[in-house]
């Protein structure tokens, strides 16, 4: 059964750390697929507002590469926090 994870990355409330928040996404995106085959989900979302962005990841692989990006460039507001979920009802598809 695979694990689920949602993150939440709260970029500093600038057009720059925001943008560059999203750029690394898209990149890491990339790498996700092509090298993570048992990865079922990856998912990011935008939330917030200007003032408060907010980015969500929903997948079942491991936030190691994230943080230690983090740890290099400081882009993040507050440290990311993962909350490991545990699914007890609801779900996945109706098909």
């Amino acid at each position: 059964m695979p694990l689920n994870f949602v993150a939440l990355l709260r970029p500093k409330p600038s057009r720059v750390q925001v943008a560059r928040v999203e750029e690394i996404v898209h990149k890491v995106r990339e790498d996700v697929h092509e090298k993570e085959p048992g990865v079922l989900r990856y998912q990011w979302f935008r939330a917030g507002s200007t003032e408060k962005p907010l980015s969500v990841v929903w997948e079942t692989s491991t936030m190691d590469w994230l943080a230690e990006t983090d740890e290099k460039e400081n882009n993040m507001a507050v440290p990311i926090e993962v909350l490991p979920l545990e699914q007890f009802a609801g779900w996945e598809s109706r098909s």
